[in-house]
């Protein structure tokens, strides 16, 4: 049986100041806590009703686990079709690994505001191979709900860091290790150079990147428009432009 006092908590956890506070983040649904058990993060609870427990109980050794009812789980789910499970886990601090950095592609986002396109790019790099992605302090929070659900527990894979970008992007750029950013009006990707290594930076979704990191990009990219009505759509979503351009690169 749930307390007033945890129920409290799990709400409280939509809200970035209480999820660093307690260092926690929610998951919710079978899939995802699924993904969680079989992930290296802590586990702090699991909330399930009894029959999840128990078709479970083997994954579950030395979790703590509570069980709920109906009552008790609508009081602290974001879903419309109430889960079977929910679970609390430690928000991590991932070690960067220098020399893993220099030697692979990694993604830099610049102010990312909607946490349903955060999630989005993690599940895209997930599929992609990418293991590190860099935000900076305007980016929406990678633990937020939204997007630990949009993620679809690539969360669990790639790892996030919140930096200065600027220091980060002039302490690691070099010839060896390009800065490609993306932008409307560029060189198109198709007829573009492009690395194995180094950072690619998606912007704003309204304004793009900003005018200090694009001064250190060293390739401006844009993923050219194939249709022939004036009137059609203006711009990518940024999720679905990162997709495109991570298979770009992949593809070469």
């Amino acid at each position: 049986m749930l307390s007033k006092q945890v129920t409290k908590i799990i709400q409280n956890l939509e809200k970035k100041k209480f999820r660093e506070k307690y260092n926690l983040f929610k998951i919710e649904g079978d899939k995802l806590v699924g993904e969680l058990l079989h992930s290296s993060f802590k586990i702090h609870s699991i909330l399930a009703f009894p029959e999840w427990i128990e078709r479970n109980r083997t994954a579950l050794t030395h979790v703590n686990t509570i069980e709920t009812n109906t009552r008790e789980m609508a009081d602290i789910s974001n879903f419309q079709s109430m889960p079977e499970v929910i679970a609390l886990a430690e928000i991590p601090e991932h070690p960067l690994d220098e020399t893993e950095l220099r030697q692979n592609l990694s993604i830099i986002l610049n102010g990312i505001q909607d946490p349903g396109n955060l999630g989005t790019i993690l599940r895209v790099a997930d599929w992609f191979g990418i293991r590190h992605v860099f935000c900076d302090t305007d980016c929406a929070g990678v633990f937020n709900p939204k997007c630990v659900q949009a993620s679809m527990g690539a969360i669990f894979r790639v790892k996030s860091y919140y930096k200065d970008l600027i220091s980060l992007i002039k302490n690691t750029k070099s010839e060896d290790f390009p800065v490609f950013g993306t932008f409307l009006d560029s060189e198109n990707i198709y007829n573009s150079r492009l690395s194995p290594r180094g950072f690619i930076v998606m912007g704003n979704e309204g304004k793009g990147i900003s005018d200090e990191i694009r001064k250190l990009t060293d390739y401006k990219l844009t993923i050219p428009s194939f249709a022939k009505n004036k009137f059609s759509t203006e711009s990518l979503n940024v999720g679905v432009a990162t997709g495109i351009i991570l298979s770009e690169f992949r593809r070469r």
